[in-house]
């Protein structure tokens, strides 16, 4: 498995705090099966980070796609790719 790197920012819109628990339940469901390593939102609060384990590119992709806030345009200028972890992670 890969591990891949979501950065994202936030767009201005009621939605993101209407559906926080949908976001968060899609986030405990991909940690459940292991493909979360990791998330949460910058100190600042303008985006937030996630880590992901998948086999490949497009498995990464099709996790964000399910994500609630990726499908109603909660998140913007998001940037999905590969990381080659060098420490770490066992």
């Amino acid at each position: 498995m890969a591990h891949f790197l979501l950065t994202y920012g936030y767009n201005d819109t009621p939605l993101r705090a209407e559906r926080r628990p949908d976001h968060l339940a899609h986030l405990d469901k991909l940690k459940a099966d292991g493909s979360l390593v990791l998330a949460g939102p910058l100190a600042d609060l303008s985006g937030g980070v996630i880590v992901l384990s998948a086999a490949d590119l497009g498995a990464a992709q099709a996790l964000v796609d399910q994500d609630p806030y990726t499908q109603l345009d909660v998140t913007r200028d998001r940037k999905l790719q590969e990381w080659k972890i060098t420490v770490g992670l066992s």
